[in-house]
């Protein structure tokens, strides 16, 4: 299954942004993102590339994203 995600991660114009097609890797994120919300901490790993990069989030690090045709 695949999915069409733009994730932001920070402020404009100097946010990350990172791109999601499938499903099961976004909702990893998702969840991620979601558990860290929710607890007012915590973090955020991203895999690209062969990369990983590990954001701290806190209340002052905006996290957003965009789902196209859902």
């Amino acid at each position: 299954m695949t999915t069409d995600v733009t994730l932001y991660i920070g402020l404009a114009p100097y946010h990350a942004k990172y791109r999601f097609s499938d499903l099961n890797v976004w909702e990893g994120v998702r969840a991620q993102i979601i558990t860290a919300m929710d607890a007012g901490r915590g973090t955020i790993e991203i895999e690209r590339k062969g990369d990983r990069t590990v954001y701290v989030y806190s209340p002052f690090l905006p996290v957003s994203w965009v789902e196209a045709g859902v």
